[in-house]
C-alpha cells in the first residue's frame, strides 16, 4: 500500500513536470525555427534568456494545463477530485487566524532569512540562484506576476502537495510522516536551495492546518496571504531607511502574532466540517417510550420496531440514491 501510494504521488508529479518539460521543448523549438542559421552559442544564450523572460507565462500555462489533466483523470476514473482534496468549507473561526498565520509567517521568514544572510551562512551560488528567481518575478508583467504568484500558485501547489500527495500518503502512514514528506516535495519543486529550506518549513505548517481543518481551502488561504505579503514587499524600496525600519518593526512584531496564531489553532476545538456531499448521515435507532424510558418486548415494541425498520430502509435508499447522483 505504501509503494502504491508513492507511485500515485510520483504520477501526480510527473504529470506536472512532463507538461513543464513539453512546454520548454516546444518553446525552444519555436525560437530555434525563428532563428535558423544563427550561431549555436549565441542561439543557446538567447533561448535561455527568452525562457527566463517568459517563465511566468510558461508557469501559468503549465499549472493550468496540469489542473485540467488532474480533473480529466479523475473524471475518466469516475472519481471526484474535489472530494479527494477536501473542498468543503471550514469552520468560520478558521479564516482570521489562518490569515494572521500567513501574514506573520512571511515576515518571520524574511527575518530569519535576513539573519542567515547577514551571518553569511549560505554559499554564493545559493544566493545567486535565489536572487535570480526573485528577479524573474519582480521583472515580469505585474498583472501576470500577481496572478501566477498570489492566485494560481497557492491553488495549484496546495491541490498538488496537500490535496493529492499529502492526502494519498496520509492513508497509508502516520500523519506526521505524510506531512513531512509532502512538505519536502513542496520544497524541492521550488527549485533552489534557499527556497527549499523555508518552503519545506512552510509546507509542514500548511500540512498541519490541512489535517487540522480537513479542508484544502485553509492552506490555500494561508499560502495566498503568505505570497501576497511577499509580492507586495518585493515592490518596496528597502534601501529607504524609513521603509526598512518599518519592515524591521513588523518582522519582530510578527513573531508573537505567529506563535499566538499557532497556539489558537492548536488549542481551539473547531466543529467538524459539515456534510457537503449530499449523503445522509447514519443515525442509530433506539426504542424508547414516550417518557424517554427504554422498553423491550410486547406489541408496542413490535410496532415501534417495524416503524424503525421502515425508517432505516428509507434512509439507506436515500443514501444510495444520493451517492449515485
Amino acid at each position: 500500500n505504501i509503494l502504491l501510494a508513492f507511485a500515485k504521488c510520483a504520477g501526480y508529479l510527473f504529470i506536472w513536470l512532463g507538461i513543464q518539460y513539453a512546454l520548454v521543448i516546444g518553446f525552444t523549438l519555436l525560437i530555434t525555427l525563428q532563428n535558423l542559421g544563427a550561431d549555436p552559442i549565441v542561439l543557446k544564450k538567447f533561448i535561455t534568456d527568452m525562457i527566463l523572460k517568459y517563465s511566468i507565462e510558461l508557469t501559468i500555462i503549465c499549472n493550468l494545463l496540469a489542473l485540467g489533466v488532474y480533473f480529466l483523470i479523475f473524471r475518466l476514473t469516475k472519481k471526484s477530485l474535489l472530494k479527494k482534496i477536501d473542498i468543503s468549507l471550514p469552520h468560520k473561526k478558521s479564516y482570521l487566524p489562518t490569515a494572521f498565520l500567513g501574514f506573520s509567517g512571511q515576515f518571520v521568514t524574511l527575518l530569519v532569512l535576513s539573519v542567515l544572510i547577514a551571518i553569511d551562512i549560505f554559499p554564493q551560488s545559493w544566493l545567486d540562484s535565489f536572487t535570480e528567481n526573485s528577479d524573474i518575478i519582480s521583472n515580469a508583467n505585474p498583472v501576470l506576476s500577481f496572478f501566477a504568484v498570489v492566485i494560481l500558485a497557492p491553488v495549484f501547489e496546495e491541490l498538488l502537495c496537500r490535496g493529492l500527495i499529502l492526502k494519498t500518503l496520509k492513508d497509508v502512514m502516520p500523519k506526521w510522516a505524510a506531512i513531512v514528506i509532502s512538505a519536502a516535495i513542496f520544497g524541492i519543486v521550488h527549485g533552489n536551495p534557499i527556497q527549499f529550506i523555508y518552503a519545506t518549513a512552510l509546507g509542514i505548517l500548511l500540512g498541519w492546518i490541512y489535517t487540522k481543518f480537513e479542508s484544502i481551502l485553509v492552506p490555500i488561504l494561508c499560502h495566498l496571504v503568505f505570497n501576497l505579503v511577499s509580492q507586495l514587499t518585493g515592490y518596496l524600496d528597502t534601501e529607504n531607511i524609513g521603509i526598512a525600519t518599518i519592515l524591521g518593526l513588523i518582522m519582530y512584531a510578527s513573531i508573537p502574532i505567529f506563535v499566538l496564531s499557532i497556539l489558537y489553532i492548536n488549542l481551539t476545538k473547531f466543529n467538524k466540517k459539515p456534510n457537503t456531499n449530499g449523503t445522509v448521515p447514519f443515525v442509530p435507532y433506539k426504542p424508547v417510550m414516550q417518557d424517554n424510558s427504554s422498553f423491550v418486548g410486547g406489541s408496542v415494541y413490535n410496532e415501534y420496531r417495524e416503524d424503525a425498520i421502515k425508517k432505516i430502509e428509507q434512509d439507506i435508499e436515500n443514501f444510495n440514491k444520493n451517492n449515485e447522483e
